[in-house]
């Protein structure tokens, strides 16, 4: 096989595998009862139950499966497999069921339809082997649902998340989930149906990635975003404005019925979501904190380390580590971090706040640049990530939309043992910026190394892997396929 035909097939796969070797050879045939053995340490059961389906799903037809049971080397992190294709074997190897589950989302990118017909007969394989891990533990992807994104659109990118082997999606609800303990906390004609999302969460845990909540516990306490003027709450509930600084835009601290709502909403919320390991809870951007009468007059930073360790506590009790966004723990204008995201401000007086913190929680330290001081630097040094680690903490990179900050924060991530990395979307995950969003991080997460960035065959790949998705909802929409809602003068979602 020559070397074009390899770049071919390897186009086609994201995130690419750490090692796989094409090889000429007759092909593998995917049909009914073709021979497939699968060796795993565990999740024997798991594994007879559902690859037949996922043969089904992804080629419509069920293998002859063969199942053996073996120790296997232990690898840094959950997810491992290897492949071997012949004419007339398909072997997979993992310890347990995500790697099975990781090498058929591997073998689904590489399948072939078969050729000479005008309508599918099947498809095939070519003969590879495959030796594939992630890089890190957590690799994650940040989803807003505003009220103008319809939920078909979420599950749309949550399968894709979960195609190009994401483990995690982080789920922001803006002032849109419709709280049984606290109604008022939701905009009443813009609820979100709480059993589309109930299965959404379900249909995650089927695809490999955990649905995470997160609910803002610091600034953005105005469920909406701040270029829109809205607020979720005050806009129809001003009786409760006793709960916010008085512009509305973070939470007061001071107030003790401010803890005990939040309490309400984070605990039922997280209930909601099946009680996931992690709950995210923002905390950044929070401008005017401790503004109000009560609050300007106390220790700010007592305040914002109570209000904190708090929620870590309840969220330990629940068994679930919190995860907050880093900005707030260090100051703007702090030479140690020039060219690089920090929110705090000097008048804020917070001090070391992060180092009376727990040192269980998650560091988010969000950085959506790529500096280098002169253009002969090399690549950026990301001082805060190192910071946060040195610090104790465990830290997930969070790039946005720039490949170059993406490709280098994942090599950081891998080298350092940082914990992972949590891509976020925000508006942008629509139009040109797609690829970005679901390809370069995809990579990063799992194969740094080789990342290649966006490229013509990268964005013809998720274009791809989108329609395949598609297939794989039902869709008969026209709005609902690509990643555009419209083709003509789409703009940036929501449009």
């Amino acid at each position: 096989m020559n070397d074009r035909e390899k770049k071919i097939l390897t186009d086609r796969l994201i995130p690419v595998p750490r090692k796989i070797d094409f090889r000429d050879g007759e092909l593998f045939l995917l049909t009914e009862k073709c021979p497939v053995r699968i060796t795993s340490a565990s999740e024997q059961e798991k594994i007879k139950e559902k690859i037949p389906e996922l043969f089904r799903s992804f080629w419509g037809v069920t293998p002859e499966l063969r199942l053996a049971q073996e120790s296997l080397p232990p690898r840094e992190f959950p997810g491992s497999y290897a492949v071997k294709i012949r004419s007339d074997l398909l072997e997979i190897r993992a310890e347990a069921f995500s790697g099975v589950l990781n090498a058929m989302k591997t073998l689904r990118q590489l399948a072939e339809p078969l050729r000479n017909t005008a309508e599918l007969k099947g498809h095939f394989l070519v003969p590879c082997d495959i030796e594939d891990a992630p890089a890190m533990e957590f690799r994650g992807i940040h989803l807003c649902i505003f009220p103008e994104t319809p939920l078909w659109d979420i599950e749309k990118q949550l399968r894709l998340a979960a195609y190009h082997k994401f483990n995690y999606a982080v789920i922001e609800c803006w002032g849109i989930f419709p709280f049984d303990s606290h109604p008022e906390f939701c905009w009443e004609e813009k609820k979100l149906d709480k059993r589309e999302l109930k299965r959404l969460i379900a249909l995650g845990r089927e695809l490999g990635i955990t649905l995470v909540p997160q609910f803002n516990l610091l600034g953005h306490a105005a469920a909406a975003r701040s270029i829109s003027g809205k607020h979720a709450i005050l806009d129809f509930h001003p009786e409760l404005q006793p709960l916010f600084e008085p512009e509305g835009w973070t939470w007061c601290l001071s107030n003790p019925e401010t803890r005990r709502i939040l309490a309400d909403l984070v605990t039922e919320l997280h209930e909601f979501f099946g009680n996931p390991p992690f709950f995210h809870i923002g905390c950044d951007e929070a401008d005017n904190i401790g503004t109000c009468l009560e609050c300007r007059r106390r220790n700010l930073k007592d305040l914002v380390l109570d209000h904190i360790r708090f929620f870590r506590d309840l969220f330990a009790a629940r068994n679930a580590r919190v995860i907050m966004w880093h900005d707030m723990l260090i100051e703007r204008g702090d030479p140690r971090w020039r060219g690089y995201t920090a929110c705090r401000l000097p008048e804020h007086d917070l001090g070391d706040l992060h180092k009376e913190l727990p040192k269980d929680i998650i560091i988010a330290d969000w950085q959506y640049g790529y500096y280098k001081p002169t253009e002969d630097d090399p690549e950026p040094t990301w001082p805060t990530s190192r910071f946060f680690k040195e610090e104790g903490f465990q830290v997930v990179v969070c790039p946005w939309i720039n490949p170059d900050g993406t490709i280098s924060l994942g090599r950081l991530a891998a080298e350092e043992k940082l914990f992972g990395m949590l891509e976020t979307t925000w508006h942008m995950n629509h139009g040109r910026d797609f690829a970005r969003i679901y390809c370069v991080p995809a990579y990063a997460s799992w194969n740094p190394a080789a990342n290649p960035g966006v490229t013509l065959s990268t964005r013809l790949a998720v274009s791809h892997h989108l329609r395949q998705v598609g297939w794989d909802m039902g869709v008969t929409e026209y709005v609902m396929t690509g990643w555009n809602l419209e083709q003509v003068d789409a703009g940036n979602y929501p449009n």
